[in-house]
C-alpha cells in the first residue's frame, strides 16, 4: 500500500509587532505621565506652580521660586489588573511592580545679589510601559489560519482556523527616563523664565504569545490532523533623543499665578530587536517549527507640547488647573535620509499618512487642590487631591481616560520632607488581532503609588 507523506512548506506567519506602524509610533509617548509625588497628587496641574524638583518637567520657570536647595529620591509602585473578556469568558490579570528609582536629583539655588537663579539636575522616569493581558476560550470564529502542505508532491493550503481553543498573552515592561539639566531665573519681580534640556533614554520589553488547540479533535484527517499551533513574538525597543522644554511664569498679584511651558518637537531614535518562533503539532506526533530574528533602526519626530496653567493661593489653600495641547497627528517617521522610492521610504511615507489621518489634536485638562492642615505653630500636614481628563489620541476612539489622585506632604525632623501620591485610573478598551478577530474587551484598573523623600538645605 502506498503511504502518503506530508511536507510542511512553511509555517512562518508574520504579525507586525514592531514600532514601524502608526499605532506603535504613537505608543512610544502615549502614556507620558511626568514625575513628582506632589505635582501628580495635584493631578499634574503644575504649570503655574513648578516650585519643587518636578518643575524640571512641568515648568522649569517655577524653579526660580525655590528658596531652599533639595536632594530628592522618588520610588514608584504599580498595582494593576486587566479583566479581559473573550467569547464570554473572563480572566483577571493582576500585576504588581515596584521601581526602586523613579527619580533622583538635586536642586541648588545659586547665590545672587538680586533676584534668583536656581539650577537642577535630575534623572526621572516619565513613561511606564508595564502591562499585562491574557485570555483563553473556545471560538467558532474563523481566523483564516492556514498552512501550505505538500502531500506526495502536490502543494495545497490547509486551514486550521475555527472550532478551536485559543489562548493569548501580552506582557510588556520598561519605561522611558530623562536625564535633565534645568534652570529657573527671575527676570523681574513678578516673572521668571526657565529651561530644561533632557537626554531621553527608554526601553520596552514586549512579548506576544498565542496558542490554538484542537480540543474537540475536529481536525483528524490526514494531512489536516492538526493538534496545536504555538507562536511567540518578542520585541525589545530602545529609544533615545534630546528634548528642550522652556517655561514662563508670572504673578498678577500675591495670590494669582500664570504659567506656560513649551516642549519643542524632537527626534527619537528607535532601535528594535525582534524574534519570532512558531511550532505546529499534529496528532501523529509530527511537528514543524520556524524562527526568525531581525533588527530595525529608524527615527520618529515627536510633536510640540504646549502647557498653560493658573494657580490661586490664599493662606493655607492652593487651587491649580492646567491645559496641555498636543497634536498627535503631527507625529511622523523621519524619512529625510532614506533613499527615495525605496521600500523603507514608501512604508514610512504611508505610515505618516496614516498617522495624520487617524490621530488628532487633543487638550488634556488637569486640576488639583492643596491644603496645609496646621496642628501647631511648628507642625503641619499638607493634604492634596486632583484629577485629569486625557482624550484618546485616536480620532475615532471613544476610549478617553480619566484619573483621580490623592496625596500627603509630611515634614520630617532634620530638614526632611516626605511626599506621597496615589493615582487611580480605570478605563476600558476593545482590541483584536488577526488571530482573534472576535476581539476582546479589557477593563483595566491601575493604582500607582509614588513616594518622594527630599532633604532640604
Amino acid at each position: 500500500m502506498h503511504r502518503m507523506t506530508r511536507f510542511i512548506i512553511s509555517i512562518f506567519i508574520f504579525i507586525s509587532i514592531n514600532a514601524q506602524s502608526a499605532s506603535e509610533a504613537i505608543h512610544l509617548m502615549e502614556d507620558e505621565i511626568g514625575f513628582g509625588a506632589r505635582s501628580l497628587a495635584l493631578g499634574g496641574a503644575y504649570t503655574a506652580l513648578g516650585n519643587d524638583p518636578s518643575g524640571m518637567y512641568w515648568n522649569p520657570a517655577g524653579l526660580a521660586g525655590m528658596s531652599n536647595g533639595a536632594l530628592y529620591f522618588e520610588s514608584n509602585s504599580l498595582f494593576y489588573n486587566n479583566e479581559t473578556t473573550y467569547v464570554k469568558e473572563r480572566k483577571n490579570n493582576p500585576l504588581h511592580k515596584s521601581i526602586g528609582v523613579n527619580g533622583t536629583g538635586i536642586i541648588y539655588p545659586v547665590p545672587t545679589v538680586r533676584g534668583s537663579l536656581v539650577i537642577g539636575i535630575g534623572y526621572n522616569r516619565i513613561v511606564n510601559y508595564d502591562g499585562l493581558m491574557s485570555f483563553s476560550g473556545f471560538s467558532l470564529r474563523d481566523n483564516d489560519l492556514g498552512f501550505p502542505i505538500e502531500v506526495d508532491g502536490i502543494e495545497k493550503n490547509y486551514f486550521f482556523s475555527k472550532n478551536v481553543q485559543r489562548s493569548e498573552k501580552i506582557i510588556s515592561s520598561g519605561g522611558l527616563e530623562q536625564l535633565t539639566f534645568s534652570f529657573g531665573i527671575a527676570i523681574s519681580q513678578v516673572s521668571s523664565f526657565g529651561l530644561s534640556i533632557s537626554r531621553i533614554n527608554g526601553r520596552e520589553d514586549y512579548e506576544f504569545s498565542f496558542s490554538q488547540q484542537d480540543l474537540q479533535n475536529t481536525y483528524k484527517e490526514f494531512p489536516t490532523d492538526f493538534n496545536q499551533y504555538d507562536l511567540i513574538q518578542s520585541l525589545i525597543t530602545k529609544t533615545k533623543g534630546w528634548n528642550i522644554r522652556a517655561g514662563l511664569k508670572t504673578s498678577a498679584n500675591e495670590w494669582f499665578q500664570l504659567g506656560m511651558a513649551f516642549s519643542f518637537p524632537y527626534k527619537l531614535e528607535v532601535k528594535e530587536n525582534h524574534g519570532t518562533t512558531e511550532v505546529l503539532y499534529f496528532d501523529n506526533g509530527d511537528r514543524s517549527d520556524a524562527s526568525e530574528v531581525g533588527r530595525y533602526d529608524y527615527k520618529v519626530i515627536m510633536p510640540m507640547i504646549m502647557d498653560f496653567g493658573i494657580a490661586i493661593t490664599a493662606e493655607n489653600l492652593a487651587l491649580s488647573t492646567s491645559l496641555r495641547y498636543k497634536n498627535w497627528g503631527a507625529t511622523k517617521f523621519n524619512i529625510e535620509n532614506i533613499e527615495i522610492e525605496s521600500d523603507e521610504y514608501l512604508l514610512f511615507k504611508e505610515e505618516n499618512k496614516n498617522i495624520n489621518y487617524l490621530y488628532r489634536e487633543v487638550v488634556q485638562f488637569r486640576g488639583g487642590v492643596e491644603y496645609l492642615w496646621e496642628f501647631s505653630d511648628t507642625f503641619g500636614m499638607t493634604l492634596r487631591t486632583g484629577g485629569g481628563l486625557l482624550p484618546s489620541p485616536k480620532g475615532n476612539s471613544k476610549a478617553d481616560q480619566s484619573f483621580i489622585s490623592f496625596g500627603l506632604g509630611i515634614p520630617i525632623p532634620q530638614s526632611m520632607m516626605l511626599d506621597l501620591a496615589y493615582i487611580i485610573k480605570n478605563y476600558e478598551k476593545k482590541s483584536s488581532d488577526s488571530f482573534t478577530p472576535s476581539g476582546t474587551v479589557e477593563k483595566i484598573s491601575t493604582g500607582r503609588l509614588l513616594l518622594n523623600l527630599s532633604y532640604l538645605f
